[in-house]
């Protein structure tokens, strides 16, 4: 029985039940379909129907809520100069990680009084995706780093990730996440942030 896949980037469970509605082998029809290509596993009950999508569209739909963030989004931002080889994305639930035929996808955890803050909305794309600001991926980044006690730690975090600013850090969104965040790594950035004049309003 020929099947017509529907002309959308991403099919969930609901999408192939009402797809596969006159078939009785749904199963078996599915890993057809996958052998043939015409759809691609992103995750158990998740497909692709093409291979030319951009990962980065794929991230929240594989694992959510979540927004791209980390070293992904400052490698967007060009902040930092090395590429990335995995889609790093901060989610309010637990870590989770996920690998397919569009490459690795990571999520970390992060608390949820500061997840809405700084996110961004990209539509120039195959699917919209959100992404965190210049400023909160920073913030997010050096939130996982240990035992900071002075704007000297930062110095040298940033020095050892190279980072570069296209333009200040968001002053609101960082003095945010300094109380909110609870590390003291982003209290410190806050600070660092302050004495080198590296914010804008």
């Amino acid at each position: 029985m020929h099947i017509e896949i529907p002309n959308e980037p991403i099919l969930g469970t609901g999408s192939m039940r009402h797809v596969l509605a006159g078939v009785a082998d749904q199963r078996g029809k599915i890993a057809r379909l996958l052998e043939t290509g015409e759809l691609i596993s992103l995750r158990r009950g998740l497909y692709a129907t093409r291979r030319n999508l951009d990962p980065l569209c794929l991230a929240g739909s594989i694992y959510g809520p979540s927004y791209i963030s980390f070293e992904t989004a400052l490698s967007w931002h060009g902040m930092i100069p090395e590429g990335v080889a995995e889609v790093v994305s901060a989610t309010i639930k637990r870590a989770a990680s996920f690998e397919n035929d569009f490459g690795r996808f990571g999520y970390q955890p992060i608390p949820k009084a500061v997840y809405p803050v700084g996110i961004l909305r990209v539509t120039d794309s195959d699917l919209p995706f959100l992404i965190a600001s210049p400023t909160k991926a920073l913030i997010d980044r050096i939130a996982r780093e240990p035992g900071f006690r002075s704007m000297a730690d930062v110095a040298r975090w940033w020095d050892g990730m190279r980072v570069e600013l296209p333009s200040g850090l968001d002053r609101a969104q960082l003095a945010e996440c300094a109380d909110a965040y609870g590390r003291p790594s982003v209290r410190w950035l806050l600070r660092f942030a302050e004495k080198n004049r590296l914010l804008h309003s």
